[in-house]
């Protein structure tokens, strides 16, 4: 009978084509152990004659890598992570990985899933991105064994503990968002309002405090009026422009949790014939690149997306190759307010 063309190829018959042990081809494929230039690269033509694709789940095994970093992210419509996935993903390609994206949808019971898959060993270290900290992510951590990154949770959240079971890389949101709203208080403005993302999270309450002592810090009072808490979409940005346009004094200036949100009011003020900057300033939260491509250009306070994802990758992998075998490490990334058309001087 004639060899089944269809047949996918083996370890075995890589072995023989190149005529050498099955463990000589599983030492080169794991790049264990030495092996002869040559030997290497007469091994590696015959895997590409043969159209041999390497087992993961068999390597795997073998070596106790699964090759794989997780991100977990909390939202798909943001563009502030596009950034920070393209930075974790060259670093993981960079060290031989392959990056796994995971939707947690800003939900704790799918970023305890995704805590679960990294102690179950799905992947060898994770990223994760996420807005709280309770005692069931502690829990979960702490029956982990793999590298670990957390990113997104207030910085004031997660203390100083050099035994904590993760490291940890953020940004100080709240001096950034107070950067922004002393911005306006400086260039003369008084009623000053606010677009909160949801309430109940404590990155955003974070940010909110920022604004709170910048307005306390010049004289000025917190008007309930002028804080909107919705979500973290330009719908509830919509939403937040219309409802300070329909008040009897309304702001002359805006800062936003995030840009999504600077967005939306952005397009409730222009439907409703208000000018930006001229009747109203505007400042977001993230600099995402849509900023500079908005009329009029928006300013917002940088977060240094990429950076955090280079770094937390680049920690992942420190860990996994024991380059780092110090206690956990807290990083944290100084704001930038970047000042665009949408922030001018008040007009009195």
């Amino acid at each position: 009978m004639g060899k089944d063309k269809n047949k996918t190829p083996t370890i075995y018959d890589v072995a023989k084509a190149a005529g050498v042990s099955p463990g000589t081809v599983s030492r080169t494929l794991n790049d264990t152990g030495y092996i002869k230039s040559d030997t290497r690269e007469k091994i590696e033509n015959v895997m590409a004659e043969l159209k041999y694709i390497p087992n993961r789940a068999a390597r795997s095994l073998k070596t106790k890598k699964t090759e794989l970093v997780l991100l977990a992210i909390p939202d798909t419509d943001n563009p502030f992570y596009v950034d920070m996935i393209k930075a974790v993903q060259q670093v993981s390609k960079f060290n031989g990985y392959s990056m796994i994206l995971y939707y947690t949808e800003g939900k704790k019971n799918e970023e305890i899933n995704a805590l679960k898959m990294l102690r179950e060993h799905f992947a060898d270290g994770m990223i994760l991105i996420n807005f709280s900290f309770t005692s069931e992510h502690l829990k979960e951590i702490n029956r982990i064994n793999h590298p670990l990154v957390l990113s997104g949770i207030c910085t004031s959240s997660i203390g100083s503990n050099e035994q904590d079971r993760f490291d940890y890389i953020g940004v100080d949101t709240e001096k950034g968002m107070y950067t922004a709203a002393k911005h306006f208080t400086q260039q003369g403005h008084i009623n000053i309002g606010y677009i909160g993302g949801v309430r109940k999270v404590e990155a955003f309450r974070e940010r909110y405090r920022g604004y709170q002592k910048a307005l306390i810090s010049s004289g000025l009072k917190v008007n309930d009026d002028y804080v909107f808490w919705g979500n973290y979409s330009e719908i509830s940005g919509y939403e937040a422009g219309k409802h300070f346009l329909q008040l009897k004094e309304p702001p002359t200036a805006v800062c936003a949790a995030n840009d999504m949100l600077a967005m939306g009011a952005l397009m409730a003020f222009e439907d409703s014939g208000i000018k930006v900057p001229d009747e109203i300033s505007l400042i977001g939260m993230d600099n995402i690149e849509t900023c500079v491509r908005l009329k009029p250009k928006l300013s917002s306070v940088s977060i240094a997306q990429q950076e955090i994802g280079r770094t937390a990758a680049e920690l992942i992998f420190d860990r996994l190759e024991e380059r780092e075998k110090g206690p956990s490490k807290k990083i944290i990334f100084e704001p930038r307010l970047v000042v665009r058309e949408s922030s001018v001087v008040h007009k009195r």
